[in-house]
């Protein structure tokens, strides 16, 4: 009885374990479908020999097949290093700028915009929507519903025609905060690294943290390498025409993009212009004309019957002045003796009074006289 319960007990226990090992195999491979066998999380594709993997987010990480470490070997090791975000030493073959973004990875420049989003790795133009996010890269077209991935469509260029999965492809990650290079200030707008030719490992090289988008008072003179053999020479003489090619073709597209804008805009304002002044402008001359032709004409047929009725109007006081009606003067000279009388009167009045006034002054002048006289003799 007791080997039966223990029999039991061992195929339940067993029965468990392939049932979770079943369910962890099938959420690895359902992880490993939606984030690293497709461009849901990052855009793996090849570039010089170089595999980048670039985020929606313009960060990106890489890994140097020939000078990295053996993915057959070690990748099933624990704490395994493979890309440059992960740890693994690639300072011998980088280089970096003043704010600590690489720009340049063995002879493939690469680019960033104002904000530290890249933007161009070799001859792949990565573009970016109002969102943040990648938009186009290369000639692969990137949609998103609600700010995440939705599908996409075209191909990154003709040797990265479709996403091919590598075991090694989720050890891809961002890089840690202190080497951030995005930034929502735009900081670089100013700036314009300098990259030199590679030609040889560097020794001693560092990569200095990037502070909230501020640069680094050391000056990197690492990077200056001369040619020392034919080939190197040979390898100058390439990767300067590299170069030249990498920036003529960016100046191009800036000003087709310059272009572009203007040209989009410029039809739009002259046909507005152009129906707003067969609309509006010529009728309004002429109905201004018309206008004013009235207006003056009205003008100058009330000025002119004004100047009449005031000459009429002064013939008419004239005449009345000169020749005066009988009846007019009558009720003229009436209106005007009373006030006449009155002054007569008032004046007479004024007169009488101050005759009166002189009277008694002389009056008390001469009683005065007197009286002092008579005073005199008797005395």
């Amino acid at each position: 009885m007791k080997r039966i319960i223990y029999l039991l007990a061992a195929f339940v226990a067993f029965g468990s374990t392939a049932f979770a090992s079943n369910t962890n195999t099938t959420d690895l491979e359902a992880s490993t479908q939606t984030t690293a066998r497709g461009y849901g999380n990052s855009f793996i594709f090849e570039e010089a020999g170089i595999e980048f993997s670039v985020f929606a987010d313009g960060q990106f990480d890489f890994y140097l097949p020939n000078y990295g470490p053996d993915v057959s070997v070690g990748i099933n090791t624990p704490g395994f290093s493979l890309s440059f975000n992960t740890g693994y030493d690639y300072n011998p073959y980088v280089q970096y700028d003043s704010y600590g973004a690489i720009i340049q990875i063995e002879n493939t420049p690469i680019y960033y915009d104002y904000y530290g989003r890249v933007n161009q790795i070799g001859n792949i133009v990565i573009q970016y929507n109002t969102f943040g996010r990648i938009s186009r890269l290369g000639g692969l077209n990137v949609y998103y519903k609600n700010n995440v991935f939705y599908r996409y469509d075209g191909f990154i260029n003709s040797y990265n025609r479709a996403y091919v999965y590598r075991p090694w492809h989720r050890f891809y990650s961002i890089p840690t905060a202190q080497y951030c290079v995005i930034n929502v200030k735009p900081y670089r707008r100013f700036y314009t690294p300098v990259r030199h030719i590679y030609y040889r490992p560097y020794t001693n090289n560092v990569r200095y943290f990037n502070r909230n988008g501020r640069r680094s008072t050391t000056v990197n003179t690492r990077y200056v390498q001369t040619p020392r053999n034919r080939a190197e020479r040979a390898l100058r003489t390439q990767v300067q025409r590299n170069n030249r090619a990498i920036v003529n073709t960016r100046a191009t597209r800036s000003r087709s993009a310059v272009t572009r804008t203007t040209t989009t805009r410029t039809p739009v304002t002259r046909t507005t212009r152009t129906t707003t002044t067969t609309r509006t402008v010529t009728p309004n001359r002429t109905s201004n004309r018309s206008t004013a032709r009235q207006v003056s004409s009205r003008n100058v047929k009330q000025n002119v019957t004004r100047s009449n009725r005031t000459v009429s109007n002064k013939m008419n006081q004239r005449t009345s002045v000169k020749k005066p009606s009988s009846t007019k003067s009558r009720t003229y000279n009436k209106s005007v003796t009373p006030s006449a009388k009155q002054r007569s009167v008032t004046t007479s009045r004024t007169k009488s009074s101050s005759v009166k006034t002189r009277s008694n002054s002389s009056r008390t002048s001469n009683q005065s006289s007197t009286r002092s006289r008579t005073s005199r003799s008797r005395g």
